[in-house]
C-alpha cells in the first residue's frame, strides 16, 4: 500500500535549532513527501533556513507559511493547527522545531500502521538532550519509567485514553507519532482547551472516540530541554491540564464507559490539589483556597494525597522550604 506521509513543523525564531530539526526529517530512511513549516509570526532567519533545506532536499515538497508580519502572532496553538490542517498526507507527524527523530522513525512507525489498521496511530519511546544536543541518559530512562513506557511493550494499546490516564504523564508523544490524518480530523486536531498541554488533550481526545494506538519501544528522538523551562512555567502547566481536563470531562464525559470516567475525574480531581499547590507557591494563597472547593462542587468528590495537602497547607500558613 501507498501512502503519503506529511511532517508538520510549527515554529517561532528558533532558526539555530530549526536547522537541525529539518535535516533530522529529511535524513529519515523513510523520506516524507511533504514537510511543512507553519511559522508564528514571520521571521528573516527562518525563511532562508527553509530555503536552505529546501535546495538541499529538492525531491522533498517544503510549504512555508508565515503571517504577514512578526507581529501578527495567532499563538502556539492555533499555529499547531494550522500546521496540521495545511498537510496533505495520508499519515502526518508534527515535529517541533527544538527536537529531532533518529533516522528510522518514519520507516518503523509507517511499518506499524499499516500492519495494524485498527491503529490511529503509532508512537514511540524518546530520549531528551540538551540545549547543545548532548543526551541526557540518566533523566531520559527516568522519564520512561516515571510515565510508564518501562512497563510498556511494542504492540496496540486499544484503551487509549485509560492507558494515559493511569499513569504520570503522556505515555503516548505527540512529537514521536505518526498519525492517520483522519484521525486527527474525528477529534477537530488539538483540542480548543488544554494550554501548554495540548498532546496530553489530544490523546485523551483520540482515546475518547475510542481509537486504539501503537507503542514502540525503541527510543526514535530526541526532546531538547531547555535551561528552567518546566519551573519557568508550572502555573501555567498545571492551570492547562486543570482546564483541559474540566473540558474533556464536558464534551466526552458522557460517552465513556464507567471505568474511563472514574479515571479521568480521578485525574481531574488529583490536578485540582495540583493546581491549589502551584497557587500558593506563587503565593496566591486565596486563589488556592478557592481551588480546593472545586472537587466538592463538580463530578463528585475523591480524597486526595494526604502527603500532597501536608504541602498544600504549608504553602498556605507560610513555610516556604519544602520539596513538592
Amino acid at each position: 500500500m501507498s501512502v503519503k506521509i506529511s511532517v508538520a513543523v510549527p515554529t517561532h525564531k528558533r532558526a539555530h535549532y530549526l536547522k537541525e530539526t529539518l535535516l533530522s526529517i529529511c535524513a529519515q530512511t523513510r523520506m516524507p513527501d511533504e514537510i511543512v513549516v507553519s511559522e508564528d509570526g514571520r521571521d528573516g532567519p527562518t525563511l532562508e533556513t527553509v530555503k536552505e533545506i529546501r535546495a538541499m532536499y529538492p525531491a522533498v515538497a517544503i510549504k512555508h507559511i508565515a503571517s504577514i508580519s512578526d507581529d501578527v502572532r495567532i499563538g502556539q496553538l492555533q499555529n499547531r493547527q494550522q500546521a496540521f490542517r495545511a498537510t496533505t498526507g495520508d499519515f502526518v507527524a508534527m515535529l517541533d522545531d527544538d527536537d529531532v527523530w533518529e533516522p528510522a522513525f518514519l520507516e518503523l512507525a509507517e511499518a506499524a500502521l499499516l500492519s495494524h489498521p485498527e491503529c490511529g496511530f503509532v508512537s514511540s519511546n524518546h530520549y531528551f538532550m540538551d540545549d547543545s544536543g548532548s543526551r541526557l541518559a540518566q533523566q531520559s530512562r527516568d522519564f520512561a519509567a516515571y510515565c510508564g513506557r518501562t512497563a510498556m511493550s511494542s504492540q496496540p494499546y486499544a484503551d487509549v485514553l485509560s492507558h494515559t490516564l493511569r499513569n504520570n504523564a503522556c505515555v503516548f508523544s505527540l512529537q514521536f507519532s505518526l498519525f492517520r490524518k483522519g484521525a486527527l480530523e474525528r477529534v477537530g486536531f488539538f483540542q480548543p482547551s488544554g494550554g501548554l498541554v495540548p498532546d496530553y488533550m489530544l490523546m485523551l481526545a483520540l482515546g475518547a472516540r475510542g481509537l486504539s494506538g501503537y507503542f514502540l519501544t525503541e527510543y526514535l528522538g530526541s526532546c531538547r530541554v531547555h535551561s528552567g523551562q518546566q519551573t519557568a512555567k508550572r502555573l501555567e502547566n498545571v492551570k492547562s491540564k486543570f482546564e483541559g481536563l474540566a473540558y474533556m470531562i464536558h464534551v466526552f464525559g458522557e460517552r465513556l464507559t464507567p471505568e474511563q470516567r472514574r479515571l479521568l475525574v480521578k485525574k481531574y480531581q488529583q490536578t485540582v490539589l495540583e493546581y491549589a499547590i502551584a497557587l500558593a507557591h506563587a503565593r496566591q494563597r486565596s486563589a488556592a483556597m478557592q481551588m480546593m472547593t472545586r472537587p466538592l462542587n463538580r463530578f463528585g468528590s475523591a480524597l486526595p494525597s494526604p502527603k500532597r495537602l501536608a504541602v498544600l497547607f504549608a504553602l498556605l500558613i507560610g513555610v516556604r522550604r519544602l520539596r513538592h
